[in-house]
């Protein structure tokens, strides 16, 4: 009896070329035969020096960019055994320094060092993944691909300008709609569905609302700031007094909080992309007890059981075992959510805080209580091995 599981597969990119290995069926299921043909080597897909690559989320094809070449586009369902194509699939590709894939792999977006070539189509460009085909362009002076990202259903494009972030139909480029949010510097969104949704509509016929954060850095003494909004109803108090043909009303954002000490901020949504963690940090620490600055920890939740309409923003409590500074803070070195999303309750999280050696904890998905302690040391690996 054949195995029902799709055969797990491995990029490796190195300095000669880029090769696809399919690692052999070991389950009970699978034959001797089937062994043995899977340890023949690998595919492979591209021979020379590349850049970087990037995988086609729905796992048909990797992008391997070549800096004498472009971006170049290797089907995984080839019966070619190599390749060394000289035929970029995106033209004038050479410059790219960035890439990714939209969620449902239908866009790749690219940056490249902005010229005198680049002021007519921008240097921040949407292609179509299957055709290669030049789709739109924007301009971005930043090495960044975060300014722009989709919906995970890729029926709505964000693009973060200042002060704004504008919202399009990516199949026009029409703009329909805008947040409006004084100094933003970030935002994001879930690239997943979740389980069983992150939208909100309770029929067909309803508009689907999606959840975002915007971060506000601290700037000319007053706080740094982190909003849950959702589009298009609760887009935040600024976005509710824009008056214009492509903003529909809408009211205060889902939740909010103030942070006193924060210059950058590291979303992670769940995995049902209903709560997120927000972990913010300085480049400095102004108390001096750390040289990596100071972090602090908040999660993100979309309902608040004792507010119905509204979520909740809150300081994930850390353990008291973990090692605190003179100041009385305890840092945040990693924090990530299981990413099991059909668990039963809610959905927990783990937290390495403290100063070396570090302690690891497990929270409540909704409190951000923690329930259990790993330990310091070794038991962090042994940790992130279990999820």
């Amino acid at each position: 009896m054949a195995s029902s599981h799709q055969p797990v597969k491995l990029l490796i990119r190195s300095k000669e070329a880029v090769e696809l290995y399919q690692l052999p069926d070991t389950s009970s299921t699978s034959t001797q035969s089937s062994l043995q043909s899977s340890s023949n080597g690998g595919n492979t897909l591209y021979k020379g020096k590349s850049t970087f690559h990037l995988l086609n989320p729905n796992g048909s094809c990797a992008y391997i960019h070549d800096a004498n070449v472009g971006l170049i586009k290797c089907d995984f369902n080839s019966d070619s055994s190599s390749s060394s194509s000289t035929t970029p699939f995106l033209l004038d590709s050479k410059a790219i320094q960035l890439a990714k894939c939209s969620p449902r792999g239908s866009y790749i977006l690219t940056w490249e060092r902005p010229n005198s070539a680049s002021t007519t189509n921008g240097n921040l460009k949407i292609w179509n993944a299957e055709t290669g085909t030049f789709l739109h362009g924007f301009s971005c002076k930043k090495a960044t691909l975060s300014t722009l990202q989709w919906t995970y259903d890729e029926t709505l494009l964000f693009h973060l300008v200042t002060n704004e972030v504008h919202i399009y139909n990516p199949s026009t480029f029409n703009r329909v709609g805008k947040v409006r949010c004084q100094n933003i510097a970030s935002f994001s969104l879930p690239d997943v569905k979740g389980y069983p949704s992150n939208t909100t509509s309770s029929s067909k016929e309803e508009e689907e609302k999606y959840l975002l954060t915007a971060f506000i850095p601290c700037v000319k003494g007053k706080p740094a700031r982190i909003d849950l909004l959702r589009y298009p109803d609760r887009m935040g108090r600024e976005s509710s007094k824009l008056k214009d043909d492509t903003n529909i009303p809408s009211g205060p954002s889902l939740a909010s909080k103030s942070l006193f000490s924060a210059e950058e901020a590291i979303v992670q949504w769940s995995p049902r992309a209903d709560s997120a963690l927000v972990t913010t940090s300085t480049s400095i620490d102004a108390t001096g007890e750390s040289y990596y600055g100071s972090s602090h920890l908040f999660l993100l939740l979309e309902n608040d059981n004792k507010r119905p309409g509204y979520g909740s923003a809150i300081s994930v409590p850390l353990p008291s075992e973990s090692t605190k500074t003179t100041q009385g803070t305890v840092p945040i070195v990693s924090a990530s959510w299981i990413t099991n999303p059909s668990i039963n309750g809610p959905v927990p999280f783990a937290v390495i805080s403290g100063r070396m050696p570090a302690l690891t904890s497990l929270h409540h998905g909704v409190t951000g209580e923690p329930t259990f302690l790993l330990g310091r040391g070794k038991l962090v690996v042994f940790f992130f091995v279990i999820i």
